[in-house]
């Protein structure tokens, strides 16, 4: 992941936009497990909230790939594809990570 490109295009330096990174997994880490739950409950209303909320926060940061699976699991949502929501969510948890670690080695 290109950190200065990223942070070039919102007009960042690649530190300030790393910590904005570091803010966006600390965040994203537990609307995850908030997702998880509400999928077991097959609370729609919860899960649309959440994964709007990661897809504008990922889409602000230019985290296109976590914004777009943000977006299928709205979809999904609407037409009650739990599952669905569900492989999203992992999907969700594996590019937290993967930034996460990115993000540590950018700080470097």
């Amino acid at each position: 992941m290109d950190f200065k490109k990223l942070a070039e295009n919102l007009g960042l330096e690649t530190d300030e936009y790393a910590e904005l990174v570091e803010l966006f997994v600390d965040t994203g880490k537990p609307q995850v497990v908030d997702l998880r739950d509400a999928v077991k409950a097959e609370n729609r209303e919860g899960i649309r909230k959440i994964a709007h909320s990661l897809k504008g926060a990922s889409g602000n940061l230019g985290l296109m790939e976590i914004s777009h699976v943000s977006k299928k699991i709205e979809d999904d949502c609407v037409s009650l594809n739990f599952r669905a929501v569900a492989e999203s969510i992992e999907k969700i948890n594996e590019l937290i990570d993967a930034l996460s670690a990115a993000s540590q080695s950018s700080l470097a």
